[in-house]
């Protein structure tokens, strides 16, 4: 009798430990997090955006342009993110979304310049910063 009670206590505990396995989640430097990143992407911060859908964490780097096109490579390598495509007056990729197979959590993964008048890859150097960002949801947006 005494075994039924201690496999149901511990089938109980097994149960508790794993509800409670999953990552909470916070601000954070999640290339860090998630992968490799280069040196070359400088972290800038982390806040949480409680004005949006989802109040996700985001969290903000910048890349120089002389960088921008190993910073794409990386992205598309490690996210499966999109390339940058020339839209208007900027640089810019589609949102790409990324979840984390170890955690189970969502990222939206971004990537562009400023305005610029450089229309052609080979002239990025000649842009000061490309930014990245990295919003983490909770629950999917």
């Amino acid at each position: 009798m005494k075994r039924p009670s201690l496999f149901r206590l511990l089938a109980a505990l097994l149960m508790l430990f794993a509800s409670g396995a999953k990552a909470e989640l916070v601000c954070d430097d999640f290339l860090v997090k998630l992968s490799d990143k280069p040196g070359f992407i400088e972290f800038q911060g982390c806040q949480q955006s409680i004005d949006r859908q989802g109040q996700p964490f985001s969290a903000s780097y910048r890349v120089s342009g002389e960088n921008a096109s190993k910073a794409e490579k990386y992205l598309k390598q490690q996210f499966g993110q999109p390339a940058l495509k020339r839209v208007c007056c900027i640089w810019e990729s589609t949102a790409h979304f990324y979840r984390d197979k170890q955690t189970d959590i969502g990222y939206s993964i971004t990537m562009g310049s400023g305005e610029t008048l450089i229309r052609d890859r080979k002239s990025w150097p000649a842009i000061d910063y490309f930014y990245i960002g990295v919003d983490a949801y909770a629950e999917d947006p």
